[in-house]
């Protein structure tokens, strides 16, 4: 196993990129998979490897983390080890409420969905095993086991640091028996706190190498984030650009035309208030759990299985678009006439819930920005830090642990290019007072930018 650790501005994807094609020229006929995290990422490396090589070579097989495991381990071998078939994924939104939540997956199961949340827990499952599996799946498990390396040479895995503890086990047996295993990442930007990279970085400390270049952010940007990073991950900048780097409070500027101002390529928020409201949710999971539901009930109707799908979209479009204009009643009763079905009170019950996730919501007022789980991996000239208070005490230095909250705020120090401002919310300054503030930046050497209401 292989662990590079390389901080924001390195140069990951690329370098990443550029050792995949290296250890394709090595290997003849097996297969090498490169892990992403999102489609997006996927289409950076793919785009990589091209810029690099001209092409993707037939053997390089670059995927999302969910699509390799449900395609090379779930779909195949799960039935023959628990006697689920697995056949789609699933995106819909859970109940909270643990036993509901437990009835979904059932229901899920019963159509041979499984939620993409148990991905990678079902996927250690078949790797790595149950405390409780008997004999015969163990030896099942290591015929399914024996078969992997006379196809599968390498797994390269960019954005280490989103891994969670099922995948690090899944890595780690993969790497027992033989398949070469290469991981990049920066557990600095472990944004989810699952600190499954830093386990591995540790277990594995003898197999680490550290890239400390930053190419992207100025020198004032690179030294000023270096003060909440560990000596070994400090980075050194790569560019002669020194920036621009100030702070200053909400209370003393037009927020409006300070926010309104073309030059800003991102403006981002650990945590929304009354005032700055990040983007609303992306509404597909939302529209994906009313589907299951409307296909569930067209099976309950006894419609033709090969309709479906087609009825599903038509049926879900419809209630869709008079959500905001009729009461539930009135679509509950249209429903019951087409589907020539009677609608249970559970029924009416979960199609409210979804009704109510899926209308459109127009009353917010305030500035929409990003969040900072949203600019990850994203870069711009010039960008505006919102500081709130959950992450006011990491940047003043009164808590210094390791957290992920720490990791929120060395993302939101490293997105920009040029110039970044950090706005100090009127929160902020309220707890600590306008003159600890001024001292504190004094201290980290960040000046006050004076703005004009």
């Amino acid at each position: 196993m292989k662990i590079i650790v390389a901080g924001a501005g390195a140069g990951k994807t690329r370098s990443m990129a550029q050792m995949v094609l290296n250890r394709y020229n090595e290997v003849d006929s097996k297969f090498i998979y490169v892990i992403t995290f999102t489609n997006a990422a996927k289409n950076h490396v793919k785009n990589k490897i091209r810029e690099l090589n001209g092409h993707i070579p037939r053997r390089i097989l670059v995927r999302t983390i969910h699509s390799f495991l449900l395609n090379e381990f779930i779909y195949p071998y799960n039935h023959l080890l628990y006697g689920q078939q697995f056949t789609k994924v699933s995106k819909i939104k859970l109940p909270d409420n643990h036993a509901y939540k437990a009835n979904k997956l059932k229901e899920l199961a019963k159509h041979k969905y499984i939620h993409v949340d148990r991905v990678t827990q079902v996927a250690k499952w078949i790797i790595y095993g149950k405390t409780n599996d008997k004999k015969e799946i163990k030896l099942k498990r290591r015929g399914i086991l024996s078969l992997i390396p006379k196809y599968l040479d390498s797994i390269f895995v960019d954005e280490a640091q989103d891994i969670d503890e099922n995948f690090s086990k899944v890595i780690e047996v993969l790497n027992e028996i033989g398949i070469y295993i290469n991981l990049i990442g920066d557990p600095k930007q472990d944004l989810r706190g699952n600190f499954a990279f830093d386990n591995l970085i540790n277990k594995y400390s003898n197999h680490v190498i550290y890239k400390t270049e930053n190419h992207r952010c100025p020198i004032s940007h690179v030294l000023f984030a270096n003060n909440f990073v560990s000596e070994k991950e400090k980075q050194v900048p790569k560019t002669k650009i020194f920036g621009l780097l100030n702070y200053c409070f909400e209370s003393e500027v037009n927020t409006e035309k300070l926010l309104g101002l073309k030059k800003w390529d991102y403006i981002y928020i650990s945590r929304k208030n009354d005032r700055f409201l990040t983007h609303p949710t992306n509404n597909k999971i939302n529209e994906e759990s009313l589907e299951f539901e409307l296909k569930t009930l067209l099976l309950k109707s006894g419609i033709n299985e090969n309709s479906i799908d087609k009825n599903t979209f038509i049926l879900k479009e419809a209630i869709l678009k008079n959500l905001n204009k009729i009461d539930y009643d009135k679509i509950f009763l249209g429903m019951e006439k087409i589907l020539s079905i009677k609608l249970t009170k559970n029924e009416r019950r979960k199609l409210s819930s979804l009704f109510d996730l899926n209308k459109v919501q127009c009353t917010q007022k305030g500035f929409f920005v990003r969040s900072i789980d949203s600019i990850k991996g994203l870069e711009g000239n010039n960008c505006i830090f919102i500081l709130t208070t959950d992450l006011a005490p990491y940047l003043f230095k009164e808590k210094t642990n390791k957290n992920k909250m720490l990791n929120y705020l060395y993302v939101a120090l490293t997105r920009s290019k040029y110039e970044l401002l950090i706005l100090v919310t009127k929160e902020v300054e309220s707890r600590y007072g306008n003159n600890f503030v001024i001292n504190k930046f004094k201290e980290l050497n960040v000046d006050k930018l004076e703005c004009k209401n």
